[in-house]
């Protein structure tokens, strides 16, 4: 029986590519708040029926965030949460890239390098939606990341 590129790449993918964890610490945007301290956790998954690799977050939990009545934005809103990001897809790699590519684990490498993991992650982070204790209200915030290494 004759195997598909595809199921051979996806193997391949897992065993090379397991589950890492990044440790990140985050600034959000706030005179008043110092760096909030996030993990993440990166896994690349191979999605063989729609012939792509997914390169996402699996979880992401913040430290709790808490702002006291001292008057900065996120008192006013009564923010007291933790920032919880699942499952979240940061880069779709489709084979058909890495079959025209001899060294596709280059391509790979590139995709879940530091500095693309930071842009992506970043993205994810700024279009994360606060809300009031209520729920009623939604806002985000800008968020930077300030540190960002693999812990293997």
């Amino acid at each position: 029986m004759v195997r598909s590129f595809a199921e051979e790449l996806s193997e391949r993918v897992e065993e090379m590519y397991p589950s890492f964890h990044v440790q990140l610490t985050m600034e959000i945007v706030d005179k008043r708040l110092g760096p909030v301290k996030a993990e993440a956790e990166i896994a690349i998954q191979p999605v063989k029926s729609r012939e792509h690799i997914e390169i996402l977050v699996e979880e992401l939990v913040s430290e709790h965030i808490f702002a006291d009545e001292n008057g900065s934005i996120y008192g006013s809103f009564g923010i007291d949460q933790s920032i919880e990001i699942y499952d979240e897809v940061l880069a779709t790699i489709p084979f058909g890239q890495l079959i025209e590519n001899e060294n596709w684990q280059e391509t790979i490498d590139a995709s879940i390098s530091e500095d693309n993991l930071k842009a992506r992650l970043e993205k994810a982070l700024n279009d994360y939606q606060f809300s009031d204790l209520s729920g009623k209200y939604k806002f985000r915030k800008r968020c930077t990341i300030a540190e960002l290494h693999s812990i293997r």
